[in-house]
């Protein structure tokens, strides 16, 4: 029987799934419960199972390709039983005998049909063009297509590949690869892939510099083309929702006293916690026609990474203590996150006092019911902005919430 794995459902938001690993290859033998690929979410990466034993069948989905969720991306042969090395050996080199005969076959064909296709040509010389050339072929493995590349560009792939600077067999892509690599510096082919630029653009009859490709990009205007992260692209989609919430704002202005070796942001998360056990509403979230009031005073914090910015859920803060939320916010900051760490959240934070902000607004994070604001601290006081879903919590309701949350934190 056949058991086919599915690009898995990580999250609420998540629509398609980015594969950025394979930790099998086809023919390995794999048990239940063995990691077989690592999958990027729009929230997470994260490695995904096998939930039965058997041979892997087919690998569909490449290494970089992102797919939609549930999308059929490996099948795995349930009857097959582990072989030995042996035997895998053989049917390998199996494959590689037949693979090589193949190649010949459609080389021998090809080689008929471009003949052809010359005759026909000097019949005609005024329908001349490039491509009707007639070129004596390369000589070593190649396919078909890229032995006529390489005797365009008068490539020697037989001396090539005994030098071993060519794969064996070559494809168009590798002798495509070895033409770049000839008449571009390294700095150069990067700039030619970063801004998605034809090499046929250059004359390629000199080694192109990185300073020919910038005076290129500036001469003819082009943009740099950066494709969004997973991240940037459920940073987006959160946007887009919290701006469909009827929201409102309340401003206020707390006292604070800073602690010795713990971050301020760790004094409002746990003030903010004690506050929200003290108003029901400000744990709870819609869902259809239902609101769901949970126990736990779960808080997401926008948190500032190398690899972008997050809203990272630290679960029960009420009772952590001040060190524990400190230290929270330290690994935060470098661990590889799961999706454990970025959902659960009713409720959320924004501090930007370190970077000397007074006060400003924030959009509300995925399902969560608001979220505070912070600036900096100026004379032991720090100016906060709730933004509030309506939906969830009245004016009076969140008044009070901000009260509580003002009166609790000048007792931590």
């Amino acid at each position: 029987m056949e058991y086919k794995v599915v690009m898995p459902v990580l999250s609420d938001t998540m629509d398609k799934g980015k594969l950025t690993k394979w930790y099998v290859k086809e023919g390995q033998f794999v048990k239940e419960g063995d990691k077989i690929a690592e999958v990027e979410s729009d929230k997470a990466t994260m490695d995904i199972q096998t939930f039965k034993s058997g041979v892997v069948k087919k690998l569909l989905v490449k290494e970089g390709d992102e797919v939609p969720v549930k999308s059929v991306i490996a099948i795995i042969d349930t009857q097959a039983k582990e072989v030995k090395n042996e035997k895998l050996k053989v049917k390998s080199d199996k494959q590689i005998k037949n693979e090589k005969l193949k190649m010949e076959n459609d080389e021998r064909k090809k080689n008929n049909e471009l003949k052809i296709e010359n005759e026909e040509n000097e019949n005609n010389k005024k329908n001349f063009t490039f491509s009707t050339l007639h070129f004596t072929l390369p000589k070593g493995s190649a396919s078909p297509a890229a032995k006529k590349l390489a005797a365009k560009h008068g490539i020697n792939i037989e001396k090539l590949q005994k030098e071993n600077k060519l794969q064996i067999p070559a494809h168009e892509e590798d002798i495509k690869e070895f033409i770049l690599k000839k008449y571009f510096t390294p700095a150069a082919l990067k700039l030619l892939k970063e801004y998605q630029i034809d090499e046929n653009e250059f004359r390629l009859n000199h080694k192109i510099t990185k300073e020919e490709i910038l005076n290129y990009i500036e001469n003819k205007n082009i943009p740099k083309t950066t494709p969004l992260t997973p991240n940037q692209k459920a940073v987006i989609k959160t946007v887009e929702g919290a701006l469909s919430k009827p929201t409102y704002f309340i401003f206020n202005e707390i006292e604070v006293v800073k602690k010795e070796g713990i971050k301020l942001t760790a004094v409002l998360i746990k003030a903010l916690a004690l506050a929200m056990q003290k108003n029901p509403l400000t744990r709870s979230i819609l869902k259809v026609d239902k609101l769901l009031t949970y126990p736990s005073s779960n808080i997401s914090v926008a948190v500032a990474r190398k690899d972008g910015l997050y809203m990272c859920v630290i679960k029960n803060a009420h009772k952590k203590t001040l060190q524990e939320i400190n230290e929270w916010l330290k690994t935060i900051k470098t661990k590889r996150l799961t999706l454990e760490d970025l959902s659960g959240s009713t409720f959320g934070i924004s501090n930007l006092g370190m970077f000397d902000v007074k006060r400003f607004t924030a959009l509300i994070n995925d399902k969560d019911v608001g979220i505070a604001a912070f600036g900096s601290l100026i004379d032991g006081k720090i100016k906060v902005t709730f933004t509030i879903d309506h939906r969830i919590l009245n004016g009076v309701e969140a008044a009070k919430f901000a009260n509580d949350f003002k009166t609790i934190i000048k007792e931590i």
